[in-house]
């Protein structure tokens, strides 16, 4: 079972993404479909990068998991009629109904461009797809005092977050590397507990996600020694991880109790905090500065204020990367002894208010330097 859950979807995945990326880059330079901000680094003007290595990764994702999900069924029987595997299967196909409405929007959006109230009733209606397969957010293990939460608003908020998390990958795709790290360590981090639950159709979405996005990461961190561009992940790339990441981690979290320990949903939640917290705090930031909420261009995001500290993109991404596997650690400790999930919220939220103090302390200080 381990070959068709974790081998062959790893593999076959990674084997793809090296096979499908560098072809999406030759028709994206054909035809001009590049980031339009000149790259200019040590004085150099760079190449611009191609923006639409996020249309690979949807058929990918369905070849690798369908291809070892299709053997399992024929060679295990592991999927029967059961209500249970029925329930699960449902839920999953009723994923892939929002993540294609996302994946297209998401191309419209690259190739085309779409409005912002156009983008987001499309997102709306994808992101009902998941609370509506029966994958809500309906119990809290004493977050902030909530428990089980009602359908009127167990429904809202699981749209909510949806739409907060598939919109939170676009934004870290500024940085070599950062949005397919991230993304790596939650996907990572989720293959983990399904395997423990024994939940082998979300671990096969897992590992292939990890799989696929191995080589982005690769070729955008390293691939320059070797002569090989560099290709962002778009519109369509963003949308399409932040979905499937929201419906893995809602998925995996209403496990606790069961296959998991209680409150495991704070763990699945502590990979995506560094890009929650901080499209938070910039939108905060826009609304008490009278901006638009949803136009980006403000470079306001904590890797651009780390930049702006003194870091280079390499540094920037390191420490980010860390950071995601501090709170991931220091969520996994929290539950593992038990701790209440009010205080570990506290924690995560008292760690994050701190490590803006000290950027903000290194920006004005090198700010201060260049004004001496």
């Amino acid at each position: 079972m381990i070959y068709y859950s974790i081998i062959i979807p790893l593999l076959l995945a990674s084997f793809l993404a090296l096979y499908i990326l560098p072809r999406i880059i030759v028709v994206s330079v054909k035809k001009e479909l590049l980031d339009e901000s000149e790259l200019v680094r040590d004085g150099k003007r760079k190449r611009n990068v191609p923006r639409l290595g996020g249309v690979s990764l949807f058929p990918i994702l369905i070849i690798s998991v369908g291809l070892p999900l299709a053997c399992t069924f024929f060679l295990y029987d592991q999927y029967t009629t059961s209500s249970e595997n029925m329930d699960g299967f449902v839920q999953f196909m009723l994923m892939l109904t929002g993540l294609t409405t996302m994946y297209l929007v998401g191309v419209m959006d690259d190739l085309v461009g779409v409005s912002i109230t156009s983008k987001l009733s499309i997102e709306f209606v994808a992101a009902l797809m998941i609370p509506l397969s029966g994958a809500r957010i309906e119990h809290l293990d004493g977050l902030l005092g909530f428990y089980h939460l009602p359908l009127w608003f167990s429904f809202p908020l699981t749209v909510a977050a949806v739409m907060y998390v598939s919109n939170t990958i676009s934004m870290l795709d500024d940085v070599d590397g950062l949005a397919s790290g991230l993304s790596i360590i939650a996907f990572s981090v989720m293959a983990v507990l399904c395997g423990i639950a024994h939940q082998y159709l979300l671990l096969m979405v897992c590992v292939a996600m990890v799989g696929l996005l191995g080589p982005f990461l690769f070729r955008n961190v390293l691939g320059w020694r070797f002569g090989w561009r560099k290709l962002f992940f778009g519109d369509t790339g963003g949308l399409t991880i932040g979905y499937l990441l929201a419906y893995v981690v809602i998925s995996v979290s209403r496990m606790g109790g069961d296959e998991l320990p209680m409150g495991v949903g704070i763990v699945c939640f502590a990979a995506l905090l560094i890009p929650m917290f901080d499209v938070f705090r910039v939108s905060i930031t826009r609304l008490v500065n009278g901006r638009n909420v949803f136009k980006s261009g403000d470079h306001n995001h904590i890797h651009h204020r780390l930049m702006a500290a003194g870091l280079g993109a390499r540094q920037v991404l390191v420490v980010l990367l860390l950071m995601s596997l501090e709170y991931v650690g220091l969520n996994i400790w929290g539950v593992w002894i038990g701790l209440d999930l009010s205080l570990l919220l506290v924690v995560d939220v008292a760690t994050w208010g701190l490590s803006q103090v000290v950027i903000m302390y290194y920006k004005k200080r090198r700010e201060l330097g260049y004004v001496a």
